[in-house]
């Protein structure tokens, strides 16, 4: 593991302390046997802001190879996720008027789900990811990838392949990199003139807002704000024109991103959502004042509501092996109240979480005659859980959500 004193955007070593998390082991890390995922080496979760650009970056940066060996995160597992994916093919296709022999790229292509979309409407797709199980299965289903990291050195070899393009996607994938500047200027040679990237990043603002800190593990070295973004895309050869709030992920930005050298006017929703980030702080830091508080207030109420449910007889599961899910039993303490959690990933189940060894099962095991309580860790695909779980409620069982604030119904 390497520790940096150094700002992942602009280089500088004036980091400020935000709060220091339990360590964990990596989050997606799921082990075999209950035993071995107890022994995983475990890794500080200390978050710093950068004083002079504001990033909020992790200060212990753990080999990418370890993270992303076994990586058993998919796409294609999450049904509200796929449904992410095809409504944001439909929507960069028709503001960006792509047709059947547009180029399209997706950094951190994942098992090739929202690239199959834009396969499906006859454009030319090729896939970055450093996951080689991942890129086999998304071979296998027809999304050509290529199984490494994103980044300068592997643009000569992309547009040997496949030539500049029209679009890059990179969704939930720009905080994993510890060389932001490299990615974005490789996005920049990519791109054909007109061409644009489409990035998703998790907001740094509501994150903190609501002291939704289980976003935070060890994949996640970047917390990003529009204004970050912008600075760091402007001093790449990049400008960040368009931005959107979306639901995704308890909160995330997504950026609409030309060549520098296009003139364009920026949107009104960019200027609000950069003004909206001025009035609570973000460029001077100030809306990181009482985070480490929220954290443990939510780690306190989840304890205690846990423990009063089991004091009095309470069945409790869990309902998502999330790497976010690790952040959260590690910090609160409360994976001895947790029987075990049903994931919809197939390549999970009969595995254990990492950490707390807790057993991963199927969702069919998500009944009233199995469990009283669940906890819904996936608590940002809760409308689609709930739609596919109506029997566990309807009989009686009821979910504890921990975000934005605790609630059992």
């Amino acid at each position: 593991m390497d520790t940096t004193s150094r700002c992942l955007v602009c280089g500088t070593d004036s980091l400020e302390g935000v709060v220091s998390l339990t360590p964990t082991p990596p989050a997606n890390a799921i082990a075999s046997t209950a035993e071995a995922a107890r022994a995983q080496e475990r890794y500080p979760l200390d978050l710093v802001r950068c004083a002079r650009c504001g990033l909020v970056q992790l200060v212990d940066v753990v080999p990418r190879s370890v993270l992303f060996a076994d990586y058993r995160y998919a796409t294609g597992a999450a049904p509200a996720l796929v449904e992410h994916c095809r409504a944001l093919a439909a929507g960069v296709t028709d503001r960006l008027g792509l047709d059947a022999g547009a180029k399209v790229l997706e950094i951190g292509s994942n098992d090739g789900t929202q690239l199959s979309f834009f396969a499906e409407r006859g454009m030319t797709v090729l896939g970055v990811d450093p996951a080689v199980e991942l890129g086999t299965y998304a071979q296998e289903r027809g999304v050509p990838t290529l199984a490494t990291h994103f980044g300068v050195e592997t643009v000569e070899k992309i547009l040997s392949e496949i030539g500049p393009v029209d679009a890059v996607l990179g969704s939930n994938v720009l905080a994993h990199v510890n060389d932001v500047n490299g990615v974005l200027r490789a996005i920049r040679l990519l791109l054909k003139p007109g061409g644009r990237a489409v990035i998703e990043v998790a907001h740094v603002l509501p994150m903190v807002q609501h002291g939704i800190f289980e976003f935070v593990y060890h994949e996640h070295l970047s917390y990003f704000s529009l204004h970050v973004l912008a600075q760091a895309a402007a001093a790449n050869g990049l400008a960040v024109f368009d931005a959107e709030l979306i639901p995704a992920q308890g909160g995330s930005l997504r950026c609409w991103i030309g060549r520098d050298d296009e003139a364009r006017p920026s949107t009104a929703e960019f200027d609000r959502i950069l003004r909206a980030e001025a009035d609570a702080g973000v460029p001077d830091g100030s809306f990181l004042d009482g985070f480490a508080d929220r954290v443990n207030r939510v780690c306190t109420t989840l304890n205690d509501v846990l423990a009063g449910l089991s004091k009095v007889g309470g069945r409790i599961c869990g309902y998502g092996a999330s790497a976010r899910a690790v952040t959260l039993l590690s910090q609160a303490g409360v994976g001895g109240q947790i029987a075990w959690i049903v994931d919809d990933n197939p390549r999970k189940v009969g595995k254990f979480t990492p950490g707390d060894g807790i057993p991963i099962v199927s969702s069919e095991r998500l009944t009233a005659d199995a469990a009283d309580y669940c906890v819904l860790f996936a608590w940002n695909f809760e409308s689609s859980i709930r739609a596919r779980s109506a029997a566990f409620t309807a009989s009686g069982g009821a979910f504890v959500v921990p975000f934005p604030e605790l609630s059992i119904r």
